[in-house]
């Protein structure tokens, strides 16, 4: 039996400002400039893109508030960030084989011997999701994974 839901779609649509800054670091630069982009109320342009129709917020009945009390967790597929990668490890402790599917992850491992990082990916992925997955041995020699910056979907697989 089919039942009424109140969903709320959207879409981002892009302004840009562009402007010059002098700083003596990256971070200096990239504060600067947001500072600079919005005092300057003129030089915001619109671009001629916008991203793709995703749901911000979803509640059961018909014309329920879908941000109230009732309002539901929309599913990672339909959000503006899209579902999560899914990151496999196989083999007997990491690094062993490696597969990343449904988007981009940036992969980190850890031993005792040190620290490589690699950046892996299946295209598409969602644009705003960038994970980095840090990968080590914990105290019991298995697999020890740590998610940040991002969402991603884990599976570890016996060798």
């Amino acid at each position: 039996m089919t039942r009424p839901w109140t969903v709320q779609a959207g879409y981002a649509a892009w302004y840009a400002n562009t402007v010059t800054v002098e700083a003596d670091t990256l971070d200096e630069a990239l504060e600067k400039a947001i500072e600079a982009a919005n005092e300057d109320s003129a030089g915001w342009k619109v671009l001629d893109h916008c991203g793709e129709t995703f749901v911000q917020a979803v509640s059961e009945g018909a014309g329920a508030d879908p941000w109230g009390e009732g309002s539901l967790p929309v599913p990672g597929r339909f959000s503006e960030h899209g579902a999560p990668p899914v990151v496999t490890l196989a083999g007997p402790v990491p690094p062993g084989a490696v597969r990343v599917s449904g988007g981009r992850v940036t992969l980190r491992f850890e031993t005792d011997a040190g620290t490589i990082a690699a950046e892996m990916r299946d295209p598409p992925h969602p644009p705003a999701n960038k994970p980095l997955v840090t990968v080590s041995v914990g105290p019991d020699g298995k697999p020890r994974v740590e998610i940040e910056d991002g969402s991603a979907r884990v599976r570890i697989l016996d060798a």
